[in-house]
């Protein structure tokens, strides 16, 4: 595993505007575990000549293999190491290391999920096979990012915002794009200024804040997502990170009664194409769980 330190810009606006067509598909949009509707959390951006995965939950790997794109990765981003964001990382090292050694991918991520990747090796490595015993450290070339800081991908811009989560998370923001991935994190004046005027994927663990300390835990329910994207003016807000996808419907309506702009839930399959027009194109399948 090549360690390396992303390099620092300033955190401003773009200034390259991508001009082929981009998008973000989610892959899988749970929190916690794969359910009746999909893998944990796990999103494809396509942009700049590039396939980017962005966070690697469980199934995320499974449902890449079965649509032929395992292959298509160019690099990976971790929000943060939370097995539900992480914990396919390894299943992604054993398919890039076996049958075939394929090329390294770059990871980045926080500095904390390097021992995530130490300890999975120790684990999961197979010492009797040579391209197994670390696949880990192998296969994926990790690239430290400072939260707080913006670094490229090619031509693609990212900056990146401390999360008010209990590990280091970072949120993301796409300027190129105009796209916001919050990760897991909680409703902060900071989240709202990094968002204003983007498409946001925010996470919506909860339907409501009933019962709960999000400021401890750092999360928010469909009312504190709904309120980010109203006081951050966002054209298009898109719910993610279901802790009961079952209940997403209602996450969704308190989200609206707080937000009157465009509004909907995540599904696996869903597409949002970042070509300036705020809409989703929703998979030909229906999901299993409205």
């Amino acid at each position: 595993m090549l360690i390396q330190r992303s390099e620092s810009t300033p955190n401003v606006s773009g200034s390259v505007r991508l001009t082929n067509v981009v998008s973000m598909e989610v892959i899988g949009c749970s929190a916690g575990s794969p359910q009746g509707s999909g893998a944990a959390s796990g999103y494809l951006l396509q942009a700049a000549g590039l396939t980017i995965l962005i966070d690697c939950g469980p199934g995320v790997v499974s449902a890449l293999a079965a649509s032929g794109r395992l292959d298509d990765l160019d690099a990976v981003i971790i929000s943060h190491e939370h097995f539900d964001h992480s914990g396919d990382l390894m299943a992604l090292a054993y398919h890039r290391a076996f049958p075939v050694r394929r090329r390294p991918l770059p990871l980045y991520a926080p500095k904390s999920l390097t021992r995530t990747l130490r300890l999975f090796d120790e684990l999961f490595g197979i010492p009797s096979l040579e391209d197994l015993r670390t696949p880990l450290r192998t296969q994926l070339n990790f690239v430290e990012v400072e939260i707080g800081s913006s670094f490229s991908i090619g031509d693609l811009r990212i900056d990146t915002l401390a999360a008010s989560h209990p590990v280091p998370t970072m949120s993301m923001r796409f300027p190129q794009v105009g796209l916001v991935y919050t990760a897991d994190t909680a409703l902060t004046p900071e989240l709202i200024r990094f968002s204003q005027g983007s498409i946001l994927l925010a996470e919506a663990t909860y339907v409501t804040a009933h019962g709960r300390d999000f400021s401890a835990h750092g999360h928010m329910s469909g009312i504190e997502a709904g309120r980010l994207a109203l006081e951050a003016e966002s054209p298009l807000l898109v719910l993610t990170h279901f802790a009961d996808p079952r209940e997403s419907a209602d996450t969704l309506a308190y989200s609206a009664e707080h937000f009157s702009g465009l509004v909907t839930r995540a599904t696996p399959g869903m597409i949002l194409p970042l070509d300036g027009r705020a809409r989703v194109e929703h998979p030909a399948q229906p999901s299993r769980v409205e």
